[in-house]
């Protein structure tokens, strides 16, 4: 099998465009790093970790607990589904916000863990309110839940861009953004951090995607779908890629 990577002169320039918004992400967060948050941070975390009540404790809690699980679930869930009614469109649109995930967790991870290192309010503040403290870990920007949330709502936009599409995809985004304030495990600009980061990295695969969906059928094929035969001595089933 040969597979011919692309090189022309557009798709270079995509790739560099995606480059370098991955460069500025990391450049940005950096800049930020200092150990105590400017005073508008700590005030706008102020009015939305001290405004409880128990129908946001109960939607911000399933809210939050849903993320993760979304956020591995649904590359495979909307991959498998083009899969099964032989749509490479819907495939590659599984592929492709898998893509814009992994894109962001490879920038968060060490801009978190080994740039910024900033400490999560309610290490650095007192009298904060903490839920879900088991799904955090020791650093707080930027936020790897609204960074997910950001990533699936842009790639979807760019591939669905109807209002039915892009208007709950993004609320859904900002509430998870919300919902960590909330839950007292992030301050705002950690927040504003991964939305930028999953817009951006979604923005840079959706740059990229030509040449994605190109390498795809070189590798996979044209012809997507399961097939399923039967008759009345036999039953045939058939995964194409």
């Amino acid at each position: 099998m040969k597979i011919d990577f692309p090189c022309s002169g557009r798709q270079s320039r995509h790739f560099w465009i995606a480059a370098f918004f991955s460069i500025l992400i990391i450049g940005s967060t950096s800049a930020v790093q200092a150990q105590a948050p400017p005073r508008w941070d700590v005030s706008i975390f102020r009015s939305i970790n001290d405004a409880r009540s128990p129908f946001l404790n109960t939607t911000v809690g399933i809210s939050d607990y849903a993320v993760i699980p979304i956020a591995f679930g649904t590359p495979f869930a909307v991959a498998g589904v083009g899969l099964s009614d032989g749509n490479a469109n819907t495939f590659d649109t599984g592929a492709i916000i898998g893509l814009s995930e992994a894109l962001a967790y490879v920038i968060y991870y060490p801009v978190k863990n080994y740039i910024v290192k900033r400490k999560r309010p309610y290490v650095t503040l007192t009298g904060v309110h903490v839920m879900h403290r088991e799904t955090a870990d020791q650093y707080s920007m930027p936020s790897g839940h609204t960074t997910a949330a950001f990533a699936i709502a842009t790639a979807l936009t760019f591939r669905y861009p109807k209002p039915y599409v892009y208007i709950p995809a993004y609320a859904w985004a900002a509430f998870v953004g919300y919902g960590r304030i909330y839950l007292g495990l992030h301050y705002p600009s950690d927040v504003l951090a991964g939305a930028v980061l999953g817009t951006a990295s979604a923005f840079a695969i959706h740059l990229l995607s030509p040449e994605i969906i190109k390498l795809r059928k070189q590798i996979l094929g044209r012809d997507l779908g399961i097939h399923l035969a039967a008759s009345p001595c036999s039953v045939s089933l058939s995964v194409n890629f």
